[in-house]
């Protein structure tokens, strides 16, 4: 349980749209792969922060999910600290840049003392000492698979995630749906995000750029719910 998982720079596009443009682009690009390259999951995400979204609000998310085992083998709880990283030179418009940074813990619940990543754990030490709730969960059916984009200097392999599912709130079992797809840069130019991004906003008319990331949308989420709470007397 010590040893640490991982921890990288990502840089990605999330795009909204209906579950309808979602499928018509899914169809356009699954084309262009075979059936073994598209891989499905489902996951379902506990955030943790405390009652005031204190983690939130210094651009820290928590999240606890399950990871089934393999070949009989048991699964295992992991977390994951993310964080905005600054602005880096070929870093996209409207794109998300943040550190993700990956670690087993002992169940459900997130255990800031296991974060073994030296940058995420100075990040987090303001909140160590601090009592954690589990706000909401992102619960997310999603297929996804890479393609590549461009040639030569401008070529750049992206994965295409397509993820519907809802945010659920446990506290009130309020929820939101949502359909976005995620394109993430895995390899090359950069760039790859843009022209990966125009063909899918001229399939899908519905489609508009998601500045927020779930831990952002789920954040919205609750605090409107709290405050919908009516007034102690």
């Amino acid at each position: 349980m010590t040893k640490p998982h991982k921890s990288e720079d990502e840089l990605e596009l999330k795009i909204s749209l209906s579950v309808e443009d979602l499928e018509k682009v899914f169809k356009a690009f699954s084309s262009e792969v075979g059936k073994s390259d598209i891989a499905h999951k489902y996951l379902p995400r506990a955030y943790f922060d405390t009652p005031a979204l204190e983690m939130h609000d210094a651009g820290i998310s928590v999240r606890v999910q399950y990871k089934p085992g393999k070949k009989g083998k048991l699964g295992s709880h992991e977390q994951t600290v993310k964080f905005d990283l600054p602005p880096a030179a070929g870093r996209v418009a409207d794109a998300l840049y943040r550190k993700e940074c990956k670690d087993l813990v002992e169940g459900p619940q997130a255990d800031l003392s296991r974060v073994s990543d030296a940058e995420a754990d100075g990040k987090i030490e303001p909140f160590k000492g601090k009592s954690l709730k589990h706000i909401f969960t992102a619960a997310i059916e999603r297929r996804y698979f890479n393609v590549e984009a461009g040639k030569g200097k401008e070529w750049g392999e992206v994965e295409l995630a397509f993820d519907v599912g809802e945010i659920l709130l446990p506290e009130t079992g309020e929820s939101q749906k949502f359909a976005e797809i995620e394109i993430e840069v895995k390899d090359g130019n950069p760039e790859a995000i843009n022209k990966i991004r125009e063909r899918i906003f001229k399939i899908a008319p519905s489609a508009r750029v998601q500045a927020d990331a779930k831990s952002a949308q789920g954040a919205k989420l609750y605090r409107a719910a709290q405050a919908r709470k009516p007034a102690a007397p």
